[in-house]
């Protein structure tokens, strides 16, 4: 498939996928609206967290969708003399715009035309011809060009979503593996090599700059790695063909801003997630209800997590009784000021997150890091605490957070929010079970002489 049909049918598939989405959102909710459905299109993944019919059909638009698009990008790559196997990536949500945009650009194996572009002189002369020259250059060149947009996006644009986390690490890994290539063709594997060499000196700069603390960039490693080994495939596959590869790889460069630009002009809704603990307590509801109402001190944490820097529950008071009472969830970064809703003594009590405090304190080697995103990106909306007796006496205490983040893809990030969130309900949780269980037993206690 030549380069015009593949760019007009690929975008007849979209633009079908798009109404069709855009139909099933008026359809299920009573009202769609440009954005951010969009952001749905960009990251269907995300909708995983969403339920019912709208989740079915969405899900199923998409599938269709991405089934279509991986169909035409075997073909599409077969003409190219690309290995078909790289068109799979269309699967994944944002990478496909980057290869999409690479297939629309390079010509067939069989010819050239006018978006040949010579090579660009001043790489000629800065990017050395040995194998280490060339990756040691393709590395700084990369980092030059990937860091200043990253600080662009996260200082100036306050933006933690997909052009963060997706579009700058496939950069990272497709443009390092071009210049790793410009002169001498070498491995897929070396190319891969350099390619996670980069994301590494990305990140080291990061943490000595005081951009980030050691905890979120190893909680954003895992999909940085990733998306850049997939843009290796794609500036390994662009490097093998050297009438094309300038042009496309250009517009490669301009798509991270591009999306950086949607993003901050369209952002998407915050979703809301819901994480549910539990624990079972030896003891009566009455006891365990005095317990959490107003839990005592808890000792300073022992595990790694909290260790590194994730804010954890020291104890809780609560001002009043009934609905109208404040409760005050004291963390080592500061309270949570919780208003009750519900008091449903001793069954349940439900209450809504007037404030909260940093989620984490940055693990780093300065004494304070100003990440934007440690202040209103994830936020705690409501919480409750709900007691069941069981037949067999015991009480089902289950504690349950509703929050959201504005930190994209959600998916992703709701792994390691929805991890964190139930180690700190099993510290709570345990401790209340513990001391209602100890307060029972020393009411049950026989009083001797």
């Amino acid at each position: 498939m030549r380069r015009l049909p593949y760019i007009l049918w690929t975008t007849a598939i979209l633009g079908a996928a798009y109404l069709l989405l855009r139909l099933v959102l008026l359809s299920t909710t009573g009202g769609a609206t440009l954005f951010p459905d969009a952001w749905q299109f960009l990251d269907p993944l995300g909708l995983i967290a969403s339920d019912g019919e709208r989740l079915h059909f969405t899900l199923a638009i998409h599938a269709a969708l991405t089934l279509g698009l991986i169909v035409l990008g075997v073909r599409r790559a077969r003409d190219a003399g690309w290995n078909p196997w790289t068109s799979a990536l269309m699967a994944l949500p944002v990478v496909r715009l980057f290869v999409f945009t690479a297939l629309a650009v390079v010509p067939s194996e069989r010819h050239t035309d006018a978006l040949d572009l010579p090579k660009s002189t001043w790489l000629d002369r800065i990017i050395p011809r040995s194998r280490k020259g060339s990756a040691v250059a393709a590395i700084l060149l990369t980092v030059a060009l990937v860091l200043p947009l990253g600080f662009l996006n996260v200082r100036w644009l306050e933006a933690y979503g997909l052009a963060l986390f997706i579009g700058l690490p496939f950069l990272l890994g497709a443009l390092s593996v071009y210049l790793f290539n410009y002169h001498t063709a070498h491995s897929l594997n070396r190319s891969i090599g350099v390619a996670m060499l980069a994301v590494t000196f990305t990140f080291l700069l990061i943490l000595v700059l005081a951009l980030e603390g050691l905890m979120c960039l190893a909680m954003a490693a895992p999909i940085a790695y990733g998306i850049a080994f997939t843009g290796a495939l794609i500036g390994h596959a662009l490097s093998r063909n050297i009438h094309s590869r300038a042009p496309a790889m250009t517009l490669l460069v301009f798509l991270t801003p591009a999306l950086m630009a949607f993003e901050a002009a369209n952002n998407g809704r915050e979703p809301l997630f819901k994480v549910v603990s539990s624990v079972r307590v030896n003891a009566p509801a009455q006891a365990v209800w005095n317990e959490l109402i107003a839990f005592s001190r808890m000792e300073a944490p022992d595990e790694l997590l909290f260790r590194a820097g994730i804010s954890y529950p020291v104890e809780a008071r609560i001002v009043g009784t009934g609905v109208g009472a404040c409760r005050y969830c004291q963390f080592n970064t500061g309270p949570f000021v919780e208003p009750i809703t519900t008091w449903d003594e001793p069954n349940l009590l439900a209450f809504d997150v007037a404030d909260d405090p940093p989620p984490l304190t940055e693990l780093s080697f300065y004494d304070h890091i100003d990440a934007p995103h440690v202040d209103g990106f994830f936020r705690s909306r409501r919480g409750q605490f709900k007691l069941t007796e069981e037949p067999d006496g015991r009480i089902l205490l289950e504690g349950t957070t509703w929050y959201t983040h504005d930190i994209w893809p959600a998916w992703y990030w709701r792994l390691w929010s929805d991890a964190i969130l139930h180690r700190i309900h099993g510290r709570v949780l345990e401790h209340i079970r513990l001391k209602s269980e100890r307060s029972d037993r020393t009411m049950e206690k026989p009083l001797v002489g």
